[in-house]
């Protein structure tokens, strides 16, 4: 009796793509597309199919609208078919692996795993790698299936040709994060702020020549539960590419959100990252704090913390958004040699506000705080705090330090001025000559019944 077969190919070299789309990125991890489409139909009932799509879309967010075409219901196929699960169930099958280079191999299939295929040929054994797999043939009956999740749907239309329409759905896999590079110059008071969007794309879904268009705030959604269904694509790791630095997003405010675009075509491919100008770079000014902050009957002496702030502001050549995201900051020596001074999260800032980030601790400015004295009682208790402030640097400097205290209490005898912030914390604002040393005193009491 004559065999049938079939020829498999290997999933991992037929990802679909997608041309044209209009991507709108969110935050948290998802995104919007738009994509327009167009079908072949017939006079009359007919169906259409469309099989282009990530493998993470949401299946109960797509639909379609068609010009000339009337739709009479959407069906979504996500049962595909299982390259991996198809093999091991023909495992002693006799087959024949064609690979890149070199004969095709015939024999009866032993094994099959994520990434090796093994056949016995007669006395020998061959360990083939399945990424040099063009197609493997077995022996046995049809099989019919689909190889990628599609949305069918049943349309009518008043006569035969093409309708054009879009197509629009929900996916996973999709997130972008702002991240700035803050170029210090050698005055310490100004540098150059470069701001970026990294736009990712896990999806197994490869993006063409589409419009980019990334929402900064957060959307309330609701819990979502995917269908289940095997994964077709193997692990790819992210890839970092970077278009010049011209382009950049405009920006535009919708309702609560900020909405910017990008006017040029972008490809994004599966599995990998791009980065994108988000503002032209600019030129600003901004000031050093050096924090040392301590908390009741602490006792310690370390390096200050170096917290860098700068006005979200027209005269300090911003006025606008800066969503949140990473941090970098760099120092620029005399030489004109840059190199990297630490990192932090930005939190996002609107236009009129301060923002503050920290760079890490300074070597020439070191903070102690000593409990001098400290008496419990039954009904009270009262602690003697010396703070000293060095700075061993050859400038001025500003300096803040922060004391948590609990409870109810009232300050006594303080050495300088100070801000009782809030109910649990003061504040003594300092300033500092270049190599001078600053102590601070004060003694906090507590009464309780």
């Amino acid at each position: 009796m004559k065999k049938l077969s079939i020829t498999l190919i290997l999933l991992s070299l037929v990802y679909s793509q997608s041309e044209h789309a209009t991507l709108t990125l969110y935050k948290d991890g998802y995104g919007l597309v738009r994509q327009s489409v167009v079908f072949e139909v017939s006079a009359g009932r007919s169906s259409i199919r469309y099989a282009s799509l990530p493998n993470k879309m949401e299946s109960q967010s797509p639909f379609l609208s068609l010009q000339g075409a009337e739709i009479i219901y959407q069906k979504y196929n996500y049962d595909v078919f299982d390259t991996f699960g198809f093999l091991k169930d023909h495992l002693g099958k006799k087959v024949k692996v064609k690979a890149m280079k070199g004969r095709a191999i015939k024999g009866r299939l032993l094994d099959v795993d994520g990434k090796w295929l093994t056949v016995k040929k007669y006395w020998s054994t061959k360990i083939v790698n399945l990424d040099e797999v063009v197609n493997i043939s077995i022996a046995g009956r049809e099989v019919t299936s689909s190889v990628r999740p599609e949305l069918l749907w049943e349309v009518k239309s008043n006569k035969k040709g093409k309708v054009a329409g879009e197509l629009i759905y929900i996916s996973g896999g999709f997130d972008w994060d702002a991240d700035y590079r803050l170029v210090v110059l050698p005055d310490e008071k100004s540098g150059r702020l470069a701001s970026q969007a990294i736009i990712k794309n896990e999806t197994d879904l490869t993006f063409l020549k589409s419009k980019l268009e990334l929402v900064e705030g957060e959307l309330r959604r609701l819990p979502r539960r995917q269908p289940t269904r095997t994964q077709l694509q193997r692990p790819i790791s992210i890839q970092e590419v970077g278009p010049p630095e011209a382009v950049s997003f405009d920006r535009e405010q919708l309702g609560d959100y900020y909405f910017y675009s990008l006017s040029e075509q972008l490809s994004i491919p599966r599995k990998e990252s791009i980065t994108v100008s988000l503002y032209p770079e600019k030129h600003i000014k901004f000031s050093r704090l050096y924090l040392f902050e301590n908390h009741e009957q602490s006792s310690r002496e370390e390096p200050l913390t170096v917290q860098l702030s700068f006005e979200n502001t027209e005269k300090n050549n911003l006025g606008i958004p800066l969503p949140g995201g990473s941090f970098q900051i760099y120092y620029t020596t005399d030489k004109g040699i840059i190199t990297f001074a630490g990192e932090d999260i930005l939190q996002q800032v609107v236009v009129g506000e301060r923002a503050k980030v920290t760079a890490g601790r300074a070597f020439d400015v070191l903070g102690k705080r000593t409990v001098v004295n400290y008496d419990r009682k039954k009904k009270s208790e009262e602690a003697a705090i010396l703070l000293e402030i060095k700075n061993k640097r050859k400038d001025k400097i500003a300096v803040q330090l922060t004391e948590h205290i609990y409870g109810d209490w009232v300050i006594r005898d303080p050495s300088h001025e100070y801000r009782k912030t809030d109910a649990q914390t003061v504040q003594f604002d300092l300033t500092l000559r270049a190599g001078a040393t600053e102590r601070v005193t004060y003694t906090y009491r507590k009464e309780w019944r």
